[in-house]
């Protein structure tokens, strides 16, 4: 194996500027409970360009200057004193919310490492992975199983597990359920691969690009069941004029549009299930949701283990995420591209 050098390239975002620099920076040292990881795979979020977009700090506990990026894969290339489940040549995906892991966090000592207060997200206002090399708690990184690449490896832990714990973890879908899905971007294509896999009674999905929803009848969805909404087209409307039962609703736009939709369009005592963030801040209609009493469910990322399932689902071909790939050179121009509405799928960056 090469021998590690003490300097790297990283793309650093400084909140505020709106400005991408490549810098170049220090190799970091790992803790005695952390690893090191050669980056090899990046997957660019939507998030990103949230990130680089902002024109302050969002919460008091982020650093102003950063490494961006919370997506990658890569391989192992030093381990801390401390650390026991992870050796020098092992194939990772890297977590961006694994938690503080302290016995007395609230968070952690509930499963929640995810939401945790007291981590520093990786990515997220702190060094992240859109560079060479990064270090990383022993924890944060999972094992990827053969049959994965390290492109697929490198989405594994935002946008294949955020979809995952959405569909599975939350909303547990049933067989005997009908289920309404708005938006096939980078995580809703996936979410969808999972909801399949379920096997509910019947599956509705909302898209406004038809190519993604070719991409649905592909994968199995009826094609009476894929719905480009318009102006006067409308989804609830259709459900209503059909006398279509909708058990649960998982909005991976995260639009004022889609929640209100989403509202009028199932059950009473259904379940909506939010994931996308498109809009700041959603309206509850109160006579519908009180008067249905609906569940509203709110889903951040996820569990370690479930990471661990939808790796395996992964190598064993039953979620494969859509996947373009470019150069790490070329990260300005795809959040660009990405912001525009231009990348189908996810696009990952390679060395």
């Amino acid at each position: 194996m090469a021998s590690i050098p003490s300097r790297m390239h990283a793309w650093t975002v400084e909140i505020g500027t709106k400005e991408l620099k490549w810098c170049e920076v220090p190799v970091p040292e790992p803790a005695s409970d952390a690893v090191l990881v050669r980056i090899l795979a990046m997957g660019v979020c939507h998030s990103d360009c949230t990130i680089l977009s902002l024109p302050d700090l969002p919460v008091p506990s982020w650093t102003r200057k950063f490494v961006l990026g919370h997506e990658a894969s890569g391989e192992v290339v030093q381990v801390g004193s401390a650390t026991s489940k992870l050796k020098v040549g092992d194939m990772v995906t890297l977590m961006c919310c694994a938690g503080c892991q302290r016995p007395d966090c609230p968070e952690c000592n509930r499963g929640l490492q995810r939401i945790c207060m007291a981590a520093e997200p990786y990515g997220l206002g702190h060094d992240g992975f859109f560079t060479e090399y990064t270090a990383v708690k022993e924890w944060a990184a999972v094992p990827v199983p053969e049959g994965v690449s390290a492109a697929a490896a490198a989405i594994a832990a935002d946008a294949v597990l955020t979809s995952y714990h959405a569909v599975k973890g939350l909303a547990k879908i049933q067989s005997n359920e009908t289920v309404l899905l708005y938006g096939l971007g980078g995580v809703g294509l996936n979410g969808l691969q999972v909801i399949l896999h379920l096997g509910p009674k019947r599956v509705i999905v909302v898209e406004k690009q038809q190519e993604l929803l070719v991409e649905a009848v592909r994968l199995g969805v009826a094609s009476q069941d894929v719905f480009c909404p318009s102006d006067d087209k409308k989804i609830e409307d259709y459900i209503a004029a059909e006398k279509i039962v909708v058990d649960t609703a998982i909005d991976f736009v995260g639009a004022e549009q889609t929640f209100s939709s989403a509202q009028s369009a199932v059950r009473p005592g259904g379940k909506i299930v939010m994931v996308g963030m498109n809009s700041m801040t959603f309206p509850i209609n109160t006579l519908i949701a009180m008067s249905k009493e609906l569940t509203l469910l709110c889903s951040y990322n996820g569990p370690r283990h479930e990471l661990e399932e939808a790796l395996k689902l992964m190598a064993q071909g039953i979620i494969r995420p859509r996947i373009t790939t470019d150069g790490i050179n070329t990260l300005p121009q795809v959040l660009k591209d990405l912001e525009d509405g231009k990348i189908m799928g996810r696009r990952v960056l390679l060395h």
